[in-house]
């Protein structure tokens, strides 16, 4: 995969951006702003060829970078000016890339100042993403410590699955931690792991960060579980596969396009399983990248922070088909001078 650690600058434009709306309440200038910058920052620091597969901005109707559009130096130039292409390029073919983007994952904890925000984005070779127009998507997600022993499933009721991850990591159950996210359709899966005595981190937003937090050698949450968004669960492929870690996922949807589950539906809320489960060779089907940088303080990541004269990032960088991870804290002037 020749896509090289610049990728950072993108997310880190994007987290700087959205830096200056932490705390307004603004989200659609927060959303507009980390756009922009990533955009920018793909086109003018970034030389590869991408177009967006799996984008953001679409469900919220918001600013985004949407499905189809290209992305980094070499397509857009392609793109807009082919001769300035072969100006710099020669007779060199375009590579394209498939690109899962998130330039702001957590737009309502940046614009409150709450955790766990970040900018995100996974690249992989044309054709290896999973495309879909559904929004959501349920998965569940565990890291290499219990992939090397059993692999936990969504075929599975949650109680098999917490008796594997118990097995494997060698904890009572009540010392396992799962990761859900704070939403009204996960109501009857928390009571479901406090009535069993699990710990749960409970995630207002960014599930990106979740997903990531149970494949870290060092983290103390064991799997997340639960339905997020279909971007972000792709976009989480990347990092899970560079961790060796295990994923598997499936499209939800609130339309009656599916089989009903019950165990996601409360209240006047229904959500429907749609088709097959997605193993995580379908989700990415080639060595692939991640970057993302902070813009709130979070689990794995710290926020933008201001010092003096500077902005600092902290970011995180992973090459699959190296098993590399690189963790980076950058010193920003003030406006770019």
């Amino acid at each position: 995969m020749n896509v090289s650690v610049d990728l950072v600058k993108s997310t880190e434009a994007a987290a700087l951006a959205a830096f200056q709306w932490v705390g307004s309440g603004r989200k659609e200038h927060a959303d507009k702003a980390a756009t922009d910058a990533m955009k920018d920052a793909l086109a003018s620091n970034v030389d590869f060829a991408g177009r967006v597969v799996m984008g953001e901005g679409k469900k919220d109707k918001s600013f985004g970078i949407f499905d189809g559009e290209v992305v980094g130096r070499q397509a857009v130039m392609w793109t807009n000016d082919v001769s300035r292409y072969r100006q710099l390029y020669g007779d060199k073919q375009v590579t394209w890339h498939d690109v899962a983007v998130d330039p702001i994952e957590g737009t309502t904890p940046t614009v409150t100042s709450g955790p766990e925000a970040i900018s995100a984005i996974a690249v992989g070779t044309k054709g290896s993403m999973f495309h879909t127009e559904y929004f959501y998507m349920n998965k569940i997600v565990y890291g290499n410590k219990i992939k090397r022993k059993t692999k936990l499933s969504l075929s599975y009721p949650l109680e098999e699955n917490l008796r594997l991850a118990s097995e494997a990591t060698r904890k009572p159950i009540s010392d396992l931690m799962v990761c859900v996210l704070n939403r009204d359709r996960h109501k009857k899966i928390i009571h479901k792991l406090r009535r069993l005595g699990v710990k749960i981190k409970l995630l207002q937003d960014c599930d990106i960060v979740g997903a990531v937090a149970a494949c870290l050698p060092d983290s103390n949450v064991d799997f997340l579980y639960g339905i997020g968004g279909s971007p972000e669960t792709v976009i989480s492929t990347a990092a899970i596969k560079t961790l060796g870690g295990g994923i598997e996922a499936q499209i939800y949807d609130q339309d009656l396009t599916g089989i009903l589950d019950p165990v996601f539906s409360h209240g006047g809320e229904e959500w429907f399983a749609v088709g097959d489960i997605v193993p995580m060779e379908h989700l990415i089907s080639s060595s692939c990248v991640f970057a993302a940088t902070g813009i709130t303080h979070g689990t794995i990541l710290k926020g933008v922070q201001a010092a003096n004269r500077k902005l600092i990032t902290n970011s995180v960088f992973m090459k699959s088909d190296e098993g590399t991870v690189r963790w980076m804290k950058t010193h920003h002037n003030r406006g770019g001078r």
